[in-house]
């Protein structure tokens, strides 16, 4: 199947369009809340209440009838409006390892588990090593530790590497929590020390159809909750400057935050339509899909940046109080764009691709 000669602008179908505005429906309750909690308590809501929110809604089923979750369009559509509301749960971990349990690409991750994902998975210099059954090193970079009961992490076995799964209550395995740019997103470093682990795949073609799938979803579900998190960012801007007086006239009347603002909006359009695409084009396991998430997560990355950068000085000096909650979407945005592959790893990625289509022509 390819999407060669589909409309362009026909990519989300009405099902598709339910299912996010049952998802948005659901993060804007969620959000409300969060806010009543900042405002009234001055924390944030408990992740494992988004968790079971996002069970709830049918995102984590495990039966015959759910496949259709776990595709790439379906999965984006959450990450966006995760990416929205900012609010503290791995969404794109627990979307990504879902996949893998439902058995798009291997059959043995643990089903009914809550699992994480290491964001270092692909960035990290060193690894664990696996032998006879058992891990040894360190994973970096895991979120929300404390909510999951399995992570999925890459490691060195025999010299090549490999995906594995381990149960986060091994007597073998000690945690050391990290600092993070997204104090509400915590990390944690795990440190193997003969924990037992299971491999996800079994031999280095299958490993390396698994590693591919991963590193396309992670980079396609990071780029979405990227762009999310920016349509908000513009549209808290937006109000902002609706309401903003000084000098007897709204803010929004200067011509030059109105430019500012359009090609802000533009900005997000864009990255709402490469993200459609490259999740469109993943499903249909078309030829383009993986230039096209690696593109889609590059362009977000830098678009994103431009765009939080932006926002903040829009709002002047209210922008930098962790009073006002500007700060929580462009802490997501800069946390996701290094994460599950930088702007120069995507670029190196595209060059890759490019390089193997102009030796296959």
């Amino acid at each position: 199947m390819t999407i060669i000669g589909i409309d362009m602008f026909n990519l989300i179908t009405q099902e598709h369009r339910m299912i996010r505005d049952a998802v948005r429906k659901l993060f804007n309750s969620l959000q409300a809340k969060d806010t009543e909690r900042r405002q009234l308590d001055k924390v944030r809501i408990d992740g494992a209440t988004v968790g079971r929110a996002l069970g709830e809604l049918g995102l984590f089923e495990t039966g015959a009838d759910d496949i259709a979750m776990t595709s790439a369009q379906v999965q984006a559509s959450v990450a966006i409006e995760s990416g929205a509301a900012a609010l503290p749960f791995p969404v794109l971990e627990a979307l990504t390892t879902h996949a893998l349990a439902m058995g798009r690409c291997t059959t043995t991750v643990s089903a009914g588990a809550t699992r994480t994902l290491s964001s270092a998975n692909y960035s990290q210099p060193d690894f664990p090593m696996l032998r006879d059954g058992r891990l040894d090193g360190v994973a970096r970079l895991v979120p929300f530790v404390h909510l999951a009961d399995h992570v999925v992490i890459n490691a060195w076995r025999g010299g090549e590497m490999e995906l594995v799964e381990v149960r986060l209550n091994d007597p073998n395995l000690t945690r050391e929590a990290r600092a993070t740019v997204e104090p509400d997103y915590p990390l944690e470093d795990l440190r193997f020390d003969g924990a037992a682990a299971t491999p996800l795949a079994e031999g280095a073609q299958a490993n390396g159809a698994l590693d591919g799938f991963l590193q396309q979803r992670t980079a396609l579900l990071a780029a979405a909750e990227i762009a999310g998190a920016c349509r908000s960012m513009v549209a808290m801007t937006r109000e902002y400057l609706l309401l903003r007086t000084q000098f007897g006239q709204v803010l929004g009347a200067n011509q030059s935050l109105k430019h500012a603002l359009a090609d802000n909006h533009v900005r997000v359009e864009a990255m709402m339509a490469s993200i459609d695409y490259a999740a469109a084009a993943m499903d249909a396991d078309d030829v383009d899909a993986e230039a096209a998430i690696f593109a889609a997560k590059h362009f977000a990355g830098r678009a994103g940046k431009a765009i939080a950068d932006s926002t903040l000085q829009m709002h002047g000096a209210i922008g930098y109080t962790m009073e006002f909650p500007l700060h929580l979407l462009m802490r997501r945005v800069h946390r996701l764009t290094t994460s599950y592959g930088s702007n120069r790893t995507q670029a190196d990625r595209l060059f890759d691709i490019f390089q193997r289509g102009c030796v296959n022509d």
